[in-house]
């Protein structure tokens, strides 16, 4: 019991350093083992969409197997997007990824076309005509453009996004895009010295979330411009879900899918396994003030996200505190320890220390697609669909 506990320690101590909500019961909480393995006993993936039940919603939904996820850049969005990809590698859905991007088949800002698209499962090279309307699942980094990809996506999709306080989120890309290696001093020191420059040309760090989500740079500065663009993704977008609350989100996300607690279950993806201190309230406001239009944003779909926590019902926090069993439930049957190691961010060639998942001996195809980095069940996706 005792190693136990300092395992249980280990996971808070990686889950609370993320910038999330924390994932796992405090220790004196927790039941032991055996007691949770009689409680929650591990389900297979659902394979058959046809003929599967929600494990929660008694049966008042059926499942719904297409989505477009815009991935936003620095949100914690990958760990978002391997959830989805593992819900569609079970299920033999059709991604959309650009052939011409095998490392990660990300859409090149503005280069979404048919032609340029792996085909949907089971159809052929250069069949254009039937990649419309046949793909189920958009995963990678693009530009939000509706009408472009209503064309690709079949009719019943849902869309859904992630944001994640600007502040945060521009800390987060500054270190990822290699701007500490450029200068001297702290963190702190080298944001407010780029932010003092004049001359920004980095769009990591420009109101990225924005830009991701279909703004044009040149209408950052319109707030007229910013405010029309937000009603027209809150008519157009089925969920944002928020960072900062990334388990209440995904409560709303099943919902909205009518998926079960197995679908939403998660190991953090590209987490770094330090941070940097805190910034300071004034440094914090002026990246604020320079992400006016992330800023507007997030506090948008913050504010939709508690209204839609409220519409959940009064079962909400129940079903919030069983996910979190079922989340402490996962790590315990898969993972025998997390570790550190040095991984080079890709393009950059910039190493960072990044916490790895060491799966149990023995362990399942479920459990090693959840530890492995997202990039592995990338290589199966796309390996499935280049016939």
């Amino acid at each position: 019991m005792k190693n136990m506990n300092k395992r249980f320690a280990l996971i808070i101590a990686f889950t609370t350093a993320l910038g999330f909500t924390t994932l796992y019961y405090p220790i004196g909480s927790l039941q032991t083992y055996k007691e949770r393995s009689s409680v929650l006993s591990p389900s297979p993936p659902h394979r058959d969409s046809k003929n599967r039940t929600n494990d929660s919603l008694n049966g008042t939904c059926r499942p719904h197997d297409q989505l477009v996820f815009v991935k936003t850049h620095k949100t914690g969005s990958t760990t978002l997007q391997l959830i989805i990809q593992i819900y569609g590698y079970y299920r033999n859905s059709s991604f959309v990824f650009n052939r011409g991007n095998e490392r990660f088949g990300h859409i090149h800002y503005g280069n979404l076309k048919i032609d340029r698209l792996l085909p949907p499962v089971n159809v052929e090279k250069y069949a254009y005509n039937e990649y419309k309307s046949n793909f189920d699942i958009s995963t990678g980094h693009l530009v939000y453009q509706r009408t472009l990809l209503d064309i690709v996506m079949k009719n019943s999709s849902k869309f859904i996004s992630l944001l994640r306080d600007p502040v945060h989120q521009f800390e987060s890309a500054f270190v990822y895009f290699g701007h500490t290696k450029k200068g001297n001093g702290s963190t702190e020191v080298q944001i407010i010295k780029w932010l003092d420059a004049a001359k920004h040309d980095d769009r990591f760090l420009n109101n990225n979330q924005m830009l991701d989500l279909g703004l044009p740079a040149k209408d950052f500065r319109n707030q007229s411009a910013v405010a029309l663009h937000i009603k027209k993704l809150s008519r157009e977008i089925d969920l944002v879900l928020i960072t900062e609350y990334f388990d209440e989100s995904l409560l709303l996300l099943r919902k909205l899918m009518c998926w079960s607690f197995d679908d939403i279950l998660y190991l953090k993806q590209k987490v770094r396994s330090s941070r940097s201190q805190p910034l300071s309230e004034s440094t914090k406001d002026k990246i604020r003030t320079w992400n006016e239009a992330d800023t507007s944003l997030y506090e948008y779909f913050n504010e939709t996200l508690w209204e839609k926590i409220k519409s959940y019902g009064p079962r909400f926090q129940h079903d919030l505190q069983y996910f979190k069993l079922k989340q402490t439930k996962l790590f315990n049957s898969c993972i025998g320890n997390a570790t550190s190691e040095i991984v080079m961010a890709p393009a950059l060639k910039i190493p960072r220390l990044m916490i790895k998942y060491n799966t149990l001996s023995n362990t399942t195809d479920y459990c090693t697609l959840m530890a492995n980095r997202q990039s592995d069940t990338f290589k199966r996706l796309w390996a499935r669909q280049d016939n």
